[in-house]
């Protein structure tokens, strides 16, 4: 059948279409896949890379030996460029965490002068005392 269409000309030849990737994206996809959120099909399908084998010669490449899932073996500014954007992310959940434990500090010191507001004008101890022994429950209440 083959051979029919090629004789009347009908058999096209198939242009094979090569994509090429930035070393970030090739880095990106192999650290998602060794980090296990993805497996190599699924980043392959979602990161629409056509190759079936892409992703392991990338995983060989980067290693420079079979181990591949040893990351100092990798070359230094791919290296460099992922230590940065964790070191960012970092960064911003400090600031983040000292936002929230200002706010939480703040909360703790408006409790207590409320307390100290509440005792002052209504004249009661209401702050827990430390060593005070527990009232006994009367003998009216159980009956």
């Amino acid at each position: 059948m083959w051979i029919s269409q090629l004789k009347t000309g009908q058999m096209q030849k198939q242009k094979k279409e090569f994509s090429s990737y930035s070393e970030a994206f090739k880095w990106q996809v192999v650290q998602e896949v060794l980090a296990g959120k993805l497996t190599k099909e699924a980043a392959r399908v979602a990161y629409g890379i056509k190759s079936n084998c892409a992703i392991l010669y990338w995983m060989r490449k980067y290693s420079g030996n079979d181990d591949y899932r040893q990351i100092h073996s990798l070359p230094n500014n791919l290296l460099a460029m992922h230590n940065s954007k964790e070191q960012n992310e970092l960064t911003q959940r400090i600031k983040q965490l000292e936002e929230e434990l200002r706010r939480a500090n703040l909360r703790a010191d408006l409790w207590q002068k409320m307390i100290e507001v509440a005792e002052e004008q209504l004249q009661i101890d209401i702050k827990k005392k430390y060593g005070a022994q527990q009232s006994k429950p009367s003998d009216e209440a159980t009956i």
